[in-house]
Order: structure tokens, then C-alpha cells, then sequence
């Protein structure tokens, strides 16, 4: 596997007017701790690692002291498709600047067994908006670690 380039701390003082400050992009650059890494079967096969919303909501919390926000912008109920998919916005103010990404989230619907009456809908759609938040973060590169291998 070829060998990628990884940013360390001696160069973060190659960046100049970067809106997040040296403690911040720390954060970012830190190996997510294990404890905080999941695994779960993939589709297809093999297993996929993955880091939970509450690791997420606390490293946006400790970078930019809980002055983000995060909201959904749509979303779309598939039943054909078994599926809930949001598109989500998450905004993080730092240095008196606004940082804005977009991504999307998606959850499998659960149904009673045998049936195509949803088990519970909320909890499907929270699950999506989880998703959606860990992909805006991971865009900042939260988690990049796990989320960002190749």
C-alpha cells in the first residue's frame, strides 16, 4: 500500500492565516483513541471501523468551545429503497471566522417483521442525522484517521 503523506505538528507553522489556531488543528491531527473506535460488518463483507456522534459532538465541543451548531436541511423517507437519507449543515465559529460544511447521512429503515409498518421512524431518523454529523466533521477532518484511510 503506498505510504500517504500525514500532516505533523512541526508543520503546522507552514500554515499561515489558518481560521483554527494551533491547539485546534492538534485535535485534528491527534490518532483517534481506541476507545473511541467501532467496528461493524460492512456490506459486501469485511468490517468497516467507525467512531460514534457522541466522540464527534465532544472533539467539535473541545475545538471550538460548543460554539457550533448543526442542522438538518432535508430529508428523504424511501420506503422502496428501505432507507432515510438527510442533508445536514454543521457550522463551527473560531477566531471570529465561520467554518460551513454540508454532507449527507442515511439510515436503513427497520420494519416489524414480515411487514412494511416502520418499527420506529424518530429513531431512524435521529440515526441519519448521527450520520450526517459524522460526515460534516469528518469534511473538517474529525476522526480522519478512521474516516480518511486511503
Amino acid at each position: 500500500m503506498k505510504e500517504v503523506a500525514i500532516i505533523e505538528e512541526k508543520d503546522l507553522s507552514l500554515v499561515s492565516n489558518n481560521i483554527l489556531n494551533k491547539s485546534q488543528l492538534s485535535l485534528l491531527l491527534q490518532k483517534t483513541p481506541a476507545q473511541y473506535v467501532r467496528k461493524r460488518p460492512a456490506k459486501g463483507g469485511g468490517e468497516w471501523e467507525y467512531v460514534t456522534a457522541g466522540y464527534v459532538k465532544k472533539i467539535l465541543n473541545l475545538m471550538f468551545g460548543w460554539d457550533w451548531d448543526f442542522e438538518i436541511l432535508s430529508e428523504i423517507i424511501n420506503i422502496e429503497a428501505r432507507q432515510v437519507i438527510v442533508k445536514g449543515k454543521l457550522t463551527c465559529r473560531s477566531n471570529g471566522m465561520t467554518i460551513v460544511k454540508m454532507q449527507y447521512g442515511r439510515q436503513d429503515l427497520k420494519f416489524r417483521k414480515g411487514t412494511l409498518e416502520l418499527l420506529d421512524l424518530g429513531n431512524d431518523m435521529k440515526g441519519a442525522a448521527s450520520d450526517c454529523l459524522k460526515k460534516c466533521a469528518s469534511e473538517l477532518g474529525v476522526a480522519a484517521d478512521i474516516y480518511n484511510k486511503e
